[in-house]
């Protein structure tokens, strides 16, 4: 498999690609732009936000997780990685396990049910991600399924 890059193209059926290129900014000046509503969800309850920093280890995918009951947001804060993602279905369906190229400075938003899992370092020993979503899914919405074949890049 090949990692390919993280567009809205590529990313539709998966999540979101969170940039501001799309809206026009509420406001532009010499001192700073800000470009307001670029991606809107709703979350009943608490907002949790964690540190991932994902280890350089082989790039060889054996499960993913999904959570079915929030989006999920992902922010590369530091070097970039490899993360791979599979549309929402019931059950993994491997052939539909896509390599995207997460680089810093990106953010996506993964649909509610989108499967994935931790990111790949492939230039540095670590990576660091922001992880954004209602607060207690990792102990109460993360469903983790072993995949029956390994995946791994070209």
């Amino acid at each position: 498999m090949k990692p390919i890059s993280l567009t809205e193209k590529n990313i539709k059926g998966y999540g979101y690609l969170l940039h501001e290129s799309n809206k026009k900014p509420k406001h532009d000046s010499d001192e700073f732009k800000f470009t307001g509503d670029v991606y809107k969800f709703s979350i009943d309850g608490e907002i949790t936000v964690g540190i991932l920093i994902g280890r350089k280890r082989k790039i060889k995918l054996e499960c993913v997780e999904k959570h079915t009951e929030t989006e999920e947001i992902l922010i590369q804060l530091e070097n970039d990685s490899i993360i791979f993602l599979a549309k929402p279905s019931m059950q993994i369906n491997e052939a539909d396990i896509k390599a995207f190229y997460f680089k810093q400075g990106e953010a996506v938003v993964l649909n509610k049910g989108t499967w994935h899992w931790i990111p790949y370092p492939i230039n540095n020993k670590e990576c660091k991600t922001l992880i954004v979503f209602k607060d207690g899914t990792g102990a109460n919405d993360c469903e983790i399924q072993n995949l029956r074949s390994h995946i791994s890049l070209d």
